[in-house]
């Protein structure tokens, strides 16, 4: 069978801002109708070289080729008008419009007096929908669609819309439940036999060899390898990523489990929390699985006193406590490193310095009372350096960090604070693949250390991976514990779709 023909070629790219090479002759090429995986560490370089090529920033020098022409991408709306489109991780649908609305925006349908088309661009709105298997109502408001159906309308609006050649996906799988995730793969499997060619940006390595044709890998904004990928394997892919050899992917359950820390009795929180009832042990990580909406989440944020009506006991090594505020649950030696790191875990504006101190204030105030600026920083760094966390100084804003490194500024935020039990509520997503080895190995010298974890997860892998033992949640409630001996995929997600443990 004939080779696709060529579609596109980024020919060394270049793009520096100040103080840094974030692009450094980077090139790759893209035949018509493949699927080609986009990966790298935080700081990689892909965002940047998706944002030149969708025309978000202009490149120093190199050369866009589109079907053997050399062009220039200015804007985003010059890159849409030549056939290139992108669907972010977070989504760009206004949730106050209806669909057909979000379909044609910057696009609307007009009659010959000017006015708004609506009875035409309803109507193709349908005939769009219909192009892709797409069972949703037009008029609906984009508030009432899922995650997954609001993807697949911008999906939609890129390729049957604005007729694009080339789509790039930002992370589309970040916030799907398996099943959501597979027909977002049927979706890309027939965009490809459409002729569509589809750029693909993943931390997930399990989904390249699911769903791409090839793979390239940037590092440090340069090209580090290219490969097929039915002929390579994922330690080949990471060794391109990170340019070593990690070892142990999960470590060594080596830790020793200790004396309760934390008992749940019988916790209840509407109807999305059911009679809870677990222990969480010194020593060891306690991993929570399940499906989107299972509870995990709000179990966590129950027990850390940040949900209302709550009922049931929670004991802190054998106290009866009653957290009706996160501040009561700090202070009895519990901490919770949120999902939403960015929005709940840490103030983004905030230097690491001021984000290390904010749960401990009263641990660096002198003997007067002021707070000892020499101290938060001092502070700051120690954590900075236990942490490994890639950053020149301490008064760099948190915003300015890959999202491992975020989550480090959480970690050493709650080390400050002797925490007892630390929670991680899916503390690697959207983390690149040598970021999440460094926080598991933290959550496993934490446990060893003897503080009690707890991992909220929805990758299965990681939660076998991590776990000395795992809980799995359906509809609120507790489905059943499973060791990490015991614990396999199939076990796991037969409970987490409300089957018993057999």
């Amino acid at each position: 069978m004939a080779e696709a023909p060529q579609i596109l070629e980024l020919r060394n790219i270049c793009k520096s801002f100040p103080g840094v090479k974030a692009l450094d002759n980077v090139s790759i090429s893209l035949n018509k109708g493949e699927i080609v995986g986009l990966v790298g560490e935080n700081g990689a370089g892909k965002s940047t070289l998706m944002k030149v090529l969708t025309g978000v920033y202009s490149m120093d020098s190199g050369e866009i080729i589109l079907e053997g022409q050399r062009v220039k991408i200015n804007s985003p709306i010059v890159g849409r008008e030549m056939g290139i489109n992108i669907v972010y991780q977070e989504l760009s649908v206004l949730r106050n419009l209806t669909v057909a609305e979000n379909l044609f925006l910057g696009n609307l349908k007009t009659t010959k007096s000017g006015l708004v088309d609506w009875k035409a661009m309803q109507a193709e709105a349908v005939d769009a929908l219909k192009t892709m298997d797409l069972d949703i109502d037009v008029n609906t408001p984009m508030r009432n669609l899922s995650i997954a159906q609001c993807q697949m309308v911008e999906i939609c609006r890129a390729c049957v819309v604005n007729q694009c050649k080339v789509l790039v996906m930002d992370e589309p799988t970040s916030s799907l439940v398996d099943k959501e995730i597979e027909y977002m793969f049927q979706i890309m499997m027939d965009l490809k036999e459409k002729g569509i060619t589809i750029i693909y940006i993943t931390h997930k390595l399990d989904e390249l060899f699911r769903i791409t044709d090839r793979v390239f890998v940037l590092k440090d904004g340069a090209n580090s390898g290219q490969m097929v990928t039915a002929e390579c394997t994922k330690d080949d892919i990471i060794l391109a990523m990170v340019g070593r050899d990690l070892g142990h992917y999960y470590p060594v359950h080596d830790g020793k489990r200790g004396k309760p820390v934390l008992e749940v009795r019988n916790l209840c929180q509407g109807d999305r929390v059911k009679n809870v009832s677990f222990t969480a042990y010194a020593g060891e990580i306690l991993g929570f699985a399940g499906l989107i909406g299972a509870g995990r989440t709000e179990t966590m944020m129950s027990i850390f006193g940040a949900m209302p009506d709550v009922s049931g006991e929670v004991l802190m090594e054998g106290k009866a406590v009653r957290f009706k505020h996160p501040q009561e649950a700090i202070q009895a030696g519990v901490a919770l490193a949120p999902e939403d790191r960015k929005n709940q875990g840490l103030v983004q504006i905030f230097s690491i310095m001021h984000n290390t101190t904010l749960a401990n204030m009263k641990g660096i105030l002198n003997q007067f009372g002021f707070l000892d600026l020499k101290k938060e920083e001092d502070v700051a760094n120690h954590y900075i350096k236990v942490l490994n966390t890639a950053t020149p100084d301490a008064f760099k804003r948190v915003r300015e960090l890959s999202g491992g490194n975020q989550q480090k500024i959480i970690v050493g935020k709650w080390l400050f604070t002797d925490a007892k039990v630390l929670i991680f509520d899916e503390p690697t997503k959207g983390i690149d693949v040598g970021a999440k080895v460094e926080i598991y190995r933290l959550m496993r010298e934490l446990a060893n250390g003897g503080v009690a974890v707890i991992m909220v997860s929805s990758e299965l892998p990681e939660v076998i991976g991590v776990s000395d033992r795992i809980m799995v949640m359906h509809d609120g409630e507790l489905k059943g514990e499973l060791s990490s001996e015991e614990a396999t995929e199939n076990r796991i997600m037969q409970m987490a779709i409300g089957g018993a443990h057999t």
